[in-house]
């Protein structure tokens, strides 16, 4: 039985505890806390998978009665009748009175060697939303109880979104908007770690067709795998390169903001196939956008790839590096964790963690009002634009824009030198060519100003008889520049910076050599 003043008072030396027994072993061990009902189902995710340190704590007998877990793993909190109080304002007051009871059963359920608790919940619903700053503190006691000497990096919060139009009234939109604010702030200033915000408005314009309830069961199911696999992957050694426990745990005590994505790799003949996935983790996933990279503290990149495929597949440690070089690249100064293993599978996936992130201001905004962003339909077939030169540039930037709108990021603008390449380049297809290609510049582009180094190889390194000669000055110091960092990456190998750039050996040496790209060690064995 817990004593009845507050843990943090009493000493470390607590009896050893094992608590509720998880049938998952990865390399962390983890505390589930549910709130409300949008939390409550998030964890039941988690106790599928055998996470079985999982309490639900709801306002609502109903929506516990409905949650598969065991009776004793639930918790219903009386919010009274008071007329002066917010449906808010009496949960945070209900899990405050029942704040003995609610530690107590934690310690059951938890024992003591629980390494991180995480706290879920809807910011749409008020039992999640009043209890959840609540639950915080409670969770940060009892890891300080069972001896964390720095509770702040082992509670975490899985917070979800909802989709515009789905929030009951304006009290309820303005609770969401506080609450999220609130979490975040507690987020940037390393108060929890880390925040993970799943955001439902962004995943219901990913997928239009889905219906509600399937659609809600398979994002808590893919957010509960997504978090398993990087759990388990760090307890796996590696003939490779291994992501290890204390790799995860740099990225999960990071504060800020966190991102997870997978991405299946097709083509993988194609130079650039491992590089946009590691990109398409960043764009596809189910978590909230207009995250900074530039802010990102810590980051880990997983490879896992069948054996077959991993000894037959012609240069693929080059094609794995340069995503990994791409991950850096688009980063700033995080610190990058890599991993490479291998399975009984026939494909290759790209799975990214990236933590410590600066909330996302603009997608929280956004919620004061209950708006989201509609892109317009243009119609991107049967265009050349070769012929249609003079609208290439507000094409440009028409893409960029629904780029930005659609992921909540910052808008981004063209320099002076990208804006001449884009209007003199010879561009062979349709309008669709040039969507790609601000599609590829806005992912590379950590500022606001896209320079000609976002900009696809192809229309850097397309032949220069393609430019007036007033732009090849420009033309040559982005290659050479674009050259020597290709040629460092790849430790002086030509044939495989050749590869990466898409262009013939012959014409690598003659650049080379035209450019004067020094400072590197360059290998003359192709």
């Amino acid at each position: 039985m817990l004593p009845t003043l507050d843990l943090e008072q009493y000493e470390h030396n607590t009896k050893e505890e094992t608590g509720v027994a998880d049938k998952n072993k990865g390399s962390t061990c983890y505390g589930w806390i549910g709130a409300g009902q949008c939390g409550g189902q998030l964890v039941k995710s988690f106790y599928d998978l055998g996470y079985r340190k999982v309490l639900a704590v709801n306002t609502t007998r109903r929506d516990l009665d409905l949650l598969a877990i065991p009776q004793s793993q639930k918790f219903l909190i009386n919010t009274g009748e008071d007329g002066n109080d917010s449906e808010m304002e009496r949960g945070s007051k209900a899990v405050q009175q029942h704040r003995q009871d609610i530690l107590h059963l934690v310690q059951q359920t938890f024992g003591t060697q629980v390494n991180h608790i995480m706290i879920c919940f809807g910011a749409g619903g008020a039992a999640g939303s009043g209890s959840v700053v609540e639950l915080i503190d409670i969770a940060k006691r009892y890891a300080r109880f069972i001896g964390h000497k720095n509770p702040r990096k082992s509670v975490g919060v899985i917070m979800t979104l909802p989709a515009a139009g789905k929030i009951g009234s304006p009290m309820a939109v303005q609770n969401t908007h506080k609450v999220a604010n609130k979490l975040s702030q507690m987020a940037d200033a390393g108060e929890i770690s880390p925040l993970i915000i799943v955001d439902n408005d962004k995943i219901s314009r990913m997928y239009p067709e889905m219906a509600t309830r399937p659609l809600r069961l398979s994002i808590n199911r893919t957010v509960a795998g997504l978090f398993d696999f990087f759990n388990k992957v760090s307890a796996l050694g590696s003939p490779y390169t291994s992501f290890d426990r204390l790799d995860y745990l740099n990225v999960m005590e990071a504060g800020g903001c966190l991102v997870m994505g997978r991405t299946k790799v097709d083509k993988l003949e194609y130079p650039f196939s491992i590089s946009e996935a590691v990109k398409s983790n960043l764009e596809r996933t189910l978590f909230a956008g207009g995250l900074d990279l530039s802010t990102v503290k810590s980051c880990g990149c997983i490879v896992v790839g069948g054996r077959e495929l991993m000894a037959k597949v012609k240069g693929l440690q080059e094609k794995i590096d340069y995503g990994f070089y791409i991950l850096s690249e688009m980063t700033g100064e995080a610190t990058i964790h890599r991993g490479i293993y291998e399975d009984n599978s026939d494909s290759l996936r790209v799975f990214t963690i990236i933590g410590g992130m600066k909330s996302p201001t603009d997608r929280l905004e956004k919620l004061s009002t209950d708006l989201c962003f509609r892109p317009e339909v243009f119609e991107t077939d049967g265009l050349l634009l070769r012929e249609q030169r003079k609208d290439i540039l507000s094409l440009a930037e028409y893409f960029l824009a629904k780029e930005a709108n659609f992921y909540n990021r910052e808008d981004k603008i063209l320099n002076s030198d990208v804006k001449k390449l884009l209007l003199y380049y010879s561009w062979p297809g349709n309008i669709r060519e040039l969507a790609k290609a601000m599609k590829h510049a806005h992912e590379l582009t950590i500022g606001r100003v896209i320079h000609p180094d976002a900009l696809p190889y192809k229309i850097i390194f397309t032949d220069s008889e393609n430019y007036p000669k007033h732009i090849l000055p420009i033309l040559d110091k982005v290659q050479q520049r674009i050259i020597f960092k290709a040629l460092e990456l790849f430790q002086g190998r030509k044939s495989s910076v050749a590869r990466i750039l898409g262009i013939e050996p012959q014409r690598l040496n003659h650049l080379i050599k035209k450019l004067n790209v020094s400072g590197v060690n360059i290998n003359t064995i192709s």
